[in-house]
């Protein structure tokens, strides 16, 4: 799913071209402030269905390089807030003149977790997109805790996730998509799930807005994954500058 809002912007939540696609074309600094009704993330909640605050960061280099901090309040427990902290590095550039590709590094951090264990991690991404309409998208987290209410806790997990999503622009000031996901954690059984989401797009000047209808297995496909089901439907609001 850029975006300077990474998770704004994003299709699915991929952590490129989201903020590829909402960064100028020229070098320089940029930033974002938003709301959202709640954080979801690959089809769950990071807000426990609650609003929170998002922010970003960025400078943008010449030849497609980015870089930039990313922000977001978490509530994983009912009046347990915390913080979610994104470090990223990413290139985009045109393939050809039909298709662009991005790759990203990104380190995840939850500054002041409550939780008795460090759930930081490591993501790198991969995206390609053919005409600003269909985009596909990989990621792989190398080592990752994940924690299960019925199995404990699962140590240092390789973690893929696949994405596949259409996107149409609608005149003048809308756009629309809708996205499928499929999230693996390795060598686990109840941990993998499909999700998805259909997204209707309102931008003016610095402005944006989105409003999206949230889909994601059931939980017993999803024993390892903190937090409920996202939605169904979330709202956003983002000033970018």
């Amino acid at each position: 799913m850029a975006r300077d809002f990474r998770r704004i912007c994003t299709l699915l939540l991929p952590a490129l071209l989201a903020c590829g696609a909402c960064t100028p074309a020229h070098a320089g600094p940029g930033a974002s402030l938003s709301i959202t009704s709640d954080y979801v993330l690959r089809g769950v909640s990071q807000g426990d269905g609650e609003p929170v605050l998002q922010g970003d960061v960025h400078w943008t280099f010449p030849a497609g390089w980015s870089t930039g901090l990313w922000g977001s309040q978490l509530r994983f427990r009912p009046r347990a807030a915390t913080s979610e902290l994104g470090a990223y590095l990413q290139w985009q550039g045109t393939v050809s003149g039909d298709f662009d590709m991005g790759a990203a590094v990104t380190h995840y951090a939850y500054p002041n977790d409550p939780r008795p264990i460090s759930y930081d991690y490591d993501e790198l991404a991969w995206s390609l997109a053919w005409r600003d309409q269909v985009y596909l998208a990989a990621t792989w987290t190398p080592r990752l805790n994940l924690y299960s209410a019925t199995d404990g806790l699962a140590s240092n997990r390789a973690v893929y996730t696949l994405e596949a999503s259409w996107h149409r622009t609608l005149r003048p000031h809308y756009d629309l998509s809708v996205g499928l996901g499929f999230y693996d954690p390795q060598g686990l059984d109840y941990a993998s799930y499909a999700y998805g989401n259909a997204t209707l797009g309102w931008h003016y000047g610095h402005w944006r807005a989105n409003l999206s209808a949230i889909w994601v297995q059931d939980a017993p496909h999803r024993q390892y994954s903190s937090g409920p089901a996202g939605g169904p439907l979330t709202a956003t609001v983002a000033w970018l500058f």
